[in-house]
């Protein structure tokens, strides 16, 4: 059950210069689904900082994980500005190497894209209610019919601070999952945002 269901219209920050996607010294966020228990549920291993330590006033952090030897960040800041930075492990090391990528894109509009793709309210994928049904109207039966999630593929774990609101979730494959459960729209949202960290990274 979730510790907090909130919300939010506008993030208030005081006395920042803000970009286009901001009214006066507001951010749009949007719907807000705050669990910091999400951290405690998952082990996660990762050489970053935790989230929860962060001081940053709003902090996604983005992570597509193929192979547990094939793990990469996206993270996205915000304190006076959007900041951008990608993270990929040093070949054959367990070391993170950075690299800033803030002036590859209006990270405002980036930002607003995953607001509108509801990134801070989106459930865990374990949670949707993916099955879809036929009716036979000669027997009044109904018949349910679901997609196994196989091995392999592509995980990617959402955390996200806002203010003091924190919360993480998981998806896999969710592409795949989108084509089939196509009345699903968290699944499309979901894809959508792959998409949008995705076009961050193409050189």
């Amino acid at each position: 059950m979730m510790k907090k269901l909130i919300s939010i219209i506008m993030f208030l920050f005081g006395g920042f210069a803000l970009d286009a996607q901001t009214t006066d010294s507001a951010i749009y966020v949007g719907y807000v689904i705050s669990d910091t228990t999400t951290f405690k549920k998952r082990i996660n291993k990762s050489p970053l900082e935790s989230i929860l330590e962060s001081n940053n006033k709003i902090e996604i952090r983005f992570k597509t994980s193929s192979t547990p030897k094939h793990t990469e960040y996206l993270i996205l800041t915000f304190n006076e500005k959007w900041n951008a930075k990608f993270y990929s492990f040093k070949p054959n090391t367990d070391s993170l190497i950075s690299k800033d990528i803030t002036s590859k894109t209006n990270i405002d509009t980036l930002f607003s894209k995953l607001v509108t793709n509801n990134i801070f309210s989106l459930p865990d994928q374990d949670s949707l209610k993916t099955e879809k049904y036929s009716y036979n109207p000669g027997t009044n039966e109904f018949y349910g019919t679901g997609m196994g999630i196989g091995c392999g593929g592509i995980c990617y774990n959402i955390q996200f601070k806002i203010g003091y609101l924190y919360r993480q979730y998981n998806y896999c494959n969710p592409e795949d999952f989108a084509d089939f459960y196509t009345h699903v729209y968290e699944l499309r949202n979901f894809t959508n945002i792959v998409d949008i960290f995705s076009a961050l990274t193409i050189k």
